[in-house]
């Protein structure tokens, strides 16, 4: 059948959706009062360099942010940091990765 639906595969050009989320995570040991003290200059980075803002309920912050969502969870013992980069920070992934890793390792040394 020539003009039949198609059945082809996505094109290759098109980036895979998975590579818009960045999530990290980080045991801890300073009890959740302590560790959302110290996120307080991570915050502030995020706020400087990526225009991001942090709405927190408790221990939970919702990141919002231009091409930006997700959330930050510091908990007794550990801190999730999940977020959904827009099709414009795709290309950015790794080295906002990297940069926030960098800080939140620096910020749970003891």
């Amino acid at each position: 059948m020539l003009f039949g639906p198609s059945h082809a595969s996505p094109s290759p050009c098109c980036q895979d959706p998975r590579m818009s989320r960045v999530r990290i995570q980080r045991p801890h040991a300073l009890g959740n009062q302590e560790a959302r003290r110290r996120f307080g200059d991570v915050e502030a980075s995020l706020h400087q360099h990526y225009g991001l803002t942090l709405e927190w309920d408790e221990l939970v912050g919702h990141v919002h942010g231009h091409g930006v969502t997700g959330h930050v969870e510091v908990a007794d013992d550990h801190i999730d940091i999940d977020l959904q980069l827009g099709f414009m920070l795709w290309p950015f992934a790794h080295r906002i990765r990297e940069s926030i890793e960098h800080q939140v390792d620096d910020l749970l040394k003891d």
